[in-house]
């Protein structure tokens, strides 16, 4: 199994209460592939949120290769 960085960009349609016509959250981060770990946090975090219901979302995956910019991606380095 190869582990390897990738771009997420994943789109959440959720529901609320307070507005019974929905939201739709995107994010865009790096993560680890393919466990996914960022990714399945967010949506465990939202399940369990009472206040909040998850109706879907949909996610892509990008590759990092030398020509791509990670110019807005905030990157710590150890």
């Amino acid at each position: 199994m190869d582990i390897d960085a990738k771009i997420i960009e994943v789109e959440f349609r959720l529901e609320t209460s307070h507005h019974p016509y929905g939201h739709f959250c995107n994010f865009r981060f790096i993560d680890v592939v393919p466990n996914k770990t960022k990714l399945n946090k967010i949506i465990y975090d939202i399940n369990n949120n009472p206040e909040v219901e998850l109706i879907d979302y949909n996610y892509t995956e990008t590759p990092i290769t030398t020509k791509t910019s990670l110019k807005y991606f905030e990157i710590t380095r150890h």
